[in-house]
């Protein structure tokens, strides 16, 4: 086989290799890349190409030539060092490159046979070079890295003998077309494409094994840590399935709720949650579903049957397409702090509602009275309706209290307040004590005639409840005169006019005879719409 015909099948081998190589390496889902071995291949495709079009005569197409192989070469030596596990510093493959270029120069000045030698040196350096890689990797032991090591240690001797007989023996080298070394060349060479494409290929899989093994040593690892981690938090952690049911429990979960793991395996998510918690587990379960994740605090049955509070931080799991495959979730204990929430909340809620109850009489007193009056004469606006106020007090109550005493005077408001609360038992009216022995009513959205039979039936209850009163001039009972106004919201008309008229229309009721109720409407004006007069005295 004459050189050229070798020189074009390296030259088709090193291409066709390269493309192939090229194809694997840029594939998205391979892992065998090897760095400097696509460039290597080609560039000695390149050369052998180049080498197959030369003269007889050295020139700068052969020097271009022998630059392409050579940097092919040593781009390849670059490769099976990474193969053998160590990486080649940049500024040591700019180097070999930049000194490689300038050395193949050289050649065309030099005398034949003295640049093909100069070639031939250079060529065994960068074969001898990744022999020794691979014989410092295999530790001279029989394996695919020992047989390359050899070959290119081999082809290595064979191109230092060319180069030295180049420089060595120049005459008999300008007769190396008839020597044995000469034709040993170009069939080591194609030997050597052959052998170390096949076991480079190897070494690169076995790499990659071995990357694959690590990988997977990596994440097993990493599993058993995030075990221990998980079984020994303090929180609680859940695995649920698509179908949210529980796949994985830790200890610390199982304890909280009085189960074991055995027995949380497998059981709905909803089957922990009271009844009056569904919405919010429905509600959780459509967020999950739906890709979003979330942070909740919700109550989960226990073995016993009690509920207990927990701070839950869930995240739902998708697979590549973004479908819903299950959720995990990380439950906080907060019963205690939950608990002295809700001790805090009924606390501050009794004390809201101590701070507005009169404490004799138990109905609302004067500051829960002024709020409402505000905030309802306010909503007046809006709802264009009418708003009542009734002020009423006990008849001769400073001379019952001087004659019966104050034990019976405070018993005495103790049953007014009881009338009061019988008789305005809308959601949205307040009975109030005002202050010593009055009393007042608001009463939303109702008119004056409504207001006015209201007044009319306490009236009556506190005559029925007949207590004795012998220093009322009214009657031989305990009686109350009323002041009634209804009013329609104005910015003219204050809530100070507002209880100012109803006080008024009270002091007409007693100098008119007292046990009577007196009304009027409250206009812009401020002057007494159709006064009338009800009840009797005596």
């Amino acid at each position: 086989m004459d050189l050229r015909t070798v020189m074009l099948m390296l030259a088709v081998g090193s291409l066709l290799f390269g493309l192939l190589l090229m194809i694997f390496q840029f594939n998205r889902n391979n892992h065998q890349r090897v760095p400097f071995w696509v460039a290597a291949k080609i560039l000695q495709a390149i050369g052998s190409l180049m080498l197959y079009y030369r003269t007889e005569t050295y020139d700068a197409v052969t020097m271009l030539a022998n630059t392409a192989l050579l940097l092919g070469c040593a781009y390849e030596a670059w490769a099976v060092r990474f193969l053998s596990g160590r990486l080649v510093r940049r500024w040591v493959h700019i180097l070999t490159s930049a000194g490689i270029a300038a050395l193949c120069v050289a050649t065309i000045f030099l005398v034949p046979p003295y640049g093909l030698g100069l070639v031939f040196l250079l060529q065994s350096i960068f074969f001898i070079l990744p022999s020794l890689f691979l014989f410092n990797k295999s530790g001279l032991k029989f394996s695919l890295q020992s047989i390359l090591a050899a070959c290119y240690f081999i082809a290595g001797l064979v191109f230092l003998l060319g180069g030295a007989l180049c420089w060595g023996a120049p005459v008999y080298a300008l007769r190396l077309d008839r020597s044995v070394i000469f034709n040993m060349i170009p069939t080591i060479s194609f030997c050597i494409f052959l052998v170390s494409g096949f076991v480079l290929l190897m070494l690169a899989k076995e790499k990659s094994d071995m990357q694959v093994k690590e990988i997977q040593k990596t994440l097993e690892k990493s599993k058993i840590r995030f075990q221990q981690i998980v079984e020994t938090a303090i929180e609680g952690v859940l695995i649920f399935d698509n179908d949210y049911k529980i796949t994985f429990v830790n200890k610390n979960m199982a304890k909280m709720l009085g189960y074991t793991i055995d027995e949380m395996l497998g059981r709905p998510y909803a089957s922990f949650f009271p009844k009056e918690q569904l919405v919010v587990y429905n509600y959780q379960e459509n967020l999950r579903k739906n890709g979003d994740d979330s942070v909740y605090e919700c109550r989960l049955l226990k073995k016993d049957g009690q509920e207990h509070w927990f701070l839950v931080s869930a995240t739902a799991l998708l697979d590549d397409s973004g479908r819903f495959e299950g959720s995990f979730a990380m439950l906080t204990d907060i019963n205690k702090r939950k608990e002295m929430e809700l001790l805090l909340e009924e606390s501050n809620r009794r004390l809201t509602e101590l701070s507005n109850t009169d404490s004799l009489t138990g109905i609302a007193n004067r500051r829960c009275f002024d709020a409402t009056l505000e905030r309802e004469y306010l909503r007046l606006k809006r709802s264009n309706s009418k708003l009542s106020v009734i002020l009423f007090d006990i008849d001769y109550f400073k001379e019952y209290n001087d004659y019966y005493g104050h034990v019976s005077g405070d018993d005495c408001l103790r049953q007014i307040g009881g009338v009061l609360e019988y008789c305005i038992n809308r959601t949205v009216d307040l009975a109030a004590r005002y202050g010593g022995e009055e009393f007042a009513c608001i009463l939303p959205d109702t008119n004056i005639r409504s207001a006015v039979i209201i007044a009319e039936n306490i009236r009556k209850r506190i005559q029925s409840l007949e207590i004795e009163h012998k220093k009322s001039l009214a009657s031989n009972f305990v009686t109350a005169s009323f002041g009634i106004t209804a009013v329609q919201y104005s910015p003219e008309i204050s809530l100070v006019d507002i209880v100012s008229m109803a006080d008024k229309l009270l002091y007409k009721a007693k100098i008119s005879g007292r046990n009577r109720i007196e009304y009027a409407e409250l206009n812009v004006k401020g002057r007494d719409d159709s006064l009338n007069i009800i009840g009797k005295k005596g």
